[in-house]
């Protein structure tokens, strides 16, 4: 609402207030004309009081306008014409009932009620309880980059990977805010000025389920489930570069649609079906059936001797248990001597195992039983028996024995074995069964048999 506008109505409210002084000017005359006594005095009364009441019902109105001039609700509530017409109804029919108790004497003041009284306390409660206003205001504001979401077949299903971050723009605005108690209700763009664009974010959104189903991504180590062909391409009919054997570890590299998958092995790159490849997320057990896989690929009859072997105690305990020649579990209750001889020696405790089976028959000749001797250690052919070791337990022999082997067999003069030892080289040829035979053993087929029993251990990882 304007001032202007609040003013007129402060002039109209002060008209209206003189006409209903007039109107109760001229009830007054007519009464003192027409009664005398107390019947006089008591419309005195009547009068003043309505005169009082409708004074107070005036300044009421007026207060409740200052109260709330800024709104056009209560202007149209309380305008001129129908309050004046309120009160010119109240007085025309307290008028009607005097003329028609004329000749009566009243004794009492008569108060009626109004039926249509104007509920001025509702009115200022749904008007002063919200205060609006409005403000203009000149400001700079960011504006939002934009996501850009590309498909990415080499990552993972729902996977989501930013690319480029997003950097958000300025603009300059003017703009009409409204508020209701102080709090912002809308707003207003009267005009808009670009100030710095903003930089779309670039997301690459994965697309493959192979990657998804696996836990997988480019670069992981995979293993392949099965013996496969590693191929030159993506095909079936592809040219063939080498096996892979069952649970060996792979790089993954590429992605060639859903069906196949570039990889390095062992440092050849080629191709492989996915299918016949999981994670150790997938398959948790694989990575043990890695280790053990790696292990068995060492084993060849010209492998190196002097290094030690990737077997943990409990493997040793695994190949050396349960057989059914080793009736007197000599063997079996020595794994781990042999595991020993390996770490300490640095030498294949296996092949130092598959020594002892076979000069001992599984620890069921007699020297093994008399002398605790495995190997037949310091035994001639011409008198085997009496010219062989005694050893007071089984342990004590297989540490001598390793002990000779690195010393004199299986090391080059001068290589350091162990403490401050190095070897003599004495009987050395080369770090090989075949190297050992040589000179350790008079039977020329002696590292054949030798080496069917480290096949054989192996086998049983």
């Amino acid at each position: 609402m304007r001032i202007k506008d609040f003013e007129d109505m402060q002039r109209n409210l002060k008209q209206m207030k003189n006409n209903l002084e007039d109107i109760q000017r001229v009830e007054m005359a007519d009464l003192n004309g027409r009664h005398k006594g107390r019947r006089v005095a008591n419309k005195k009364v009547n009068s003043v009081a309505r005169e009082e009441q409708i004074i107070v019902m005036v300044t009421i109105a007026i207060v409740a306008f200052t109260c709330i001039f800024s709104t056009s609700i209560f202007a149209k509530t309380m305008s001129e014409n129908s309050v004046e017409n309120q009160v010119v109804s109240k007085m025309q029919e307290e008028m009607a009932v005097q003329n028609s108790e004329e000749g009566q004497v009243q004794n009492e003041v008569i108060l009626e009620k109004n039926e249509n009284a104007i509920e001025l306390e509702e009115i200022l409660l749904e008007n002063v309880s919200v205060l609006k206003s409005k403000e203009y205001a000149e400001e700079e504001r960011p504006i939002e980059f934009e996501v850009i979401y590309n498909e990415n077949s080499n990552l993972p299903e729902g996977e989501e990977v930013v690319t480029r971050e997003g950097l958000n723009g300025k603009e300059r605005v003017k703009v009409i805010k409204s508020y209701e108690n102080n709090v912002l209700v809308s707003e207003e763009i009267l005009e808009s000025v670009m100030l710095e664009e903003y930089v779309p974010q670039i997301v690459d959104k994965g697309t493959s389920k192979f990657l998804s189903n696996n836990k997988a991504h480019l670069g992981d180590t995979m293993y392949v489930t099965k013996e496969v062909a590693l191929l030159d391409h993506s095909s079936d009919s592809a040219n063939e570069i080498c096996r892979i054997l069952k649970s060996l570890d792979v790089t993954l590299l590429e992605l060639d649609g859903e069906n196949w998958c570039k990889i390095e092995y062992d440092g050849l790159e080629g191709y492989v079906s996915s299918n016949s490849l999981t994670t150790s997320q997938v398959t948790p057990g694989i990575i043990e059936a890695n280790r053990v896989q790696r292990i068995k690929m060492t084993l060849e009859e010209g492998m190196p001797l002097n290094q030690s072997t990737d077997l943990s105690l409990e493997d040793y305990k695994k190949i050396l248990s349960g057989n059914s020649a080793d009736r007197n579990h000599v063997i079996e209750e020595n794994a781990e001597a042999f595991y020993n001889a390996d770490k300490t020696y640095h030498m294949n405790g296996v092949f130092l195992a598959a020594m002892a089976i076979h000069e001992s028959g599984w620890g069921m000749s007699t020297i093994a039983n008399d002398k605790k001797n495995l190997f037949g250690y310091g035994a001639y052919d011409r008198s085997p028996y009496e010219s062989s070791f005694s050893f007071e337990t089984y342990a004590e022999g297989i540490d001598l024995v390793a002990k000779v082997l690195v010393k004199y067999y299986i090391n080059e003069e001068g290589t350091p074995i162990y403490g401050e030892e190095v070897a003599k080289g004495s009987y050395y040829n080369e770090p090989t069964v075949v190297g050992v035979n040589v000179r350790y053993a008079s039977d020329g087929e002696w590292h054949h048999k030798i080496y069917k029993y480290m096949e054989y251990l192996y086998g049983r990882l």
